[in-house]
């Protein structure tokens, strides 16, 4: 199993994006963002139908973030050998 979060900020604002598997193996991507330091923002997750499809909507939400302006702050990978 791998998991892949980033998280860009810009001014005030923040998104954050994680790639990952629920409890049953089904690949998701969870997206929040809202402004920082308050509770105002929005989750939202969606179904992928495999990782590959998480990797090219992950490359999309990054070529987004950076037309907006945003700057990546964190970008954690996460790979378990136990899956």
């Amino acid at each position: 199993m791998a998991w892949i979060r980033l998280r860009w900020e810009k001014d005030s604002r923040y998104y954050e994006v994680w790639l990952r598997q629920d409890l049953w193996d089904e690949w998701l991507l969870t997206q929040a963002w809202g402004r920082q330091g308050t509770r105002l923002g929005r989750i939202r997750e969606l179904p992928l139908t495999c990782y590959q499809d998480g990797i090219e909507r992950l490359e999309r939400i990054k070529k987004r973030r950076k037309q907006r302006g945003y700057t990546l702050k964190q970008h954690q990978y996460l790979d378990s050998l136990t899956h």
